[in-house]
């Protein structure tokens, strides 16, 4: 289950908006990756599903998991005690 956002705009694609700022984001997409995360009860219930492209995150996100969405957009989080965290949609190109 999601237990947080990292931002006000990752919760509002989550909610079904639109906004503006992620220009090249698959929403539709976005919304389903955030719901079956939402869902997760484990990292190894998404992990089968090799279209999303679960991933560790190294460096200054270490400790973090990344999913795709497309193209640049990624979802990164923190999955503690079965709950993501901090979850937040980013263009990976940005840092």
């Amino acid at each position: 289950m999601i237990k947080s956002f990292k931002t006000k705009i990752t919760e509002k694609v989550f909610e079904g908006e639109k906004p503006k700022k992620l220009k090249g984001l698959d929403f539709d997409l976005a919304v389903m990756r955030l719901d079956m995360l939402d869902n997760a009860i484990s990292l190894q219930s998404l992990s089968p599903l090799k279209s999303i492209g679960l991933h560790p995150l190294k460096g200054g996100r270490q400790g973090q998991w990344a999913i795709s969405v497309n193209s640049r957009w990624r979802i990164c989080f923190e999955f503690v005690d079965g709950n993501a965290i901090n979850v937040e949609i980013t263009d990976y190109h940005k840092g």
